[in-house]
């Protein structure tokens, strides 16, 4: 018989020093393992969007950061995706600056 998935669930976001946050349920996916991570969000029935700091709507919270040149983006909020249920999986650095994936569950596996 089949192991059950253990669905992951919201968490409350508690921020380090530099304002990023990694879901403590959330496998540690590595560079180069996107095919990984993709079948395990496929696995957990979660859809996610990812919202960037660079394109955040208000211009000086981009600004701050890229003209600061420091890792600090604890004073960013990301924008939550329209809709319900969203929670948040990581606001993590990119090639692009931070970037936060939001998660909700739209099918239970």
């Amino acid at each position: 018989m089949p192991e059950a998935i253990k669905l992951i669930q919201p968490v409350p976001v508690v921020r380090d020093e530099n304002g990023m946050f990694y879901h403590p349920d959330m496998p540690d996916f590595d560079e180069g393992e996107e095919e990984k991570c993709k079948a395990w969000v496929a696995e957990q029935g979660l859809e996610v969007k990812m919202v960037e700091l660079e394109y955040h709507s208000d211009e000086s919270i981009s600004e701050r950061y890229f003209e600061a040149g420091e890792a600090d983006c604890s004073y960013w909020e990301p924008d939550r995706p329209e809709g319900d249920g969203w929670f948040c999986l990581s606001i993590h650095d990119s090639d692009n600056g931070p970037v936060c994936w939001w998660a909700r569950r739209v099918v239970t596996p």
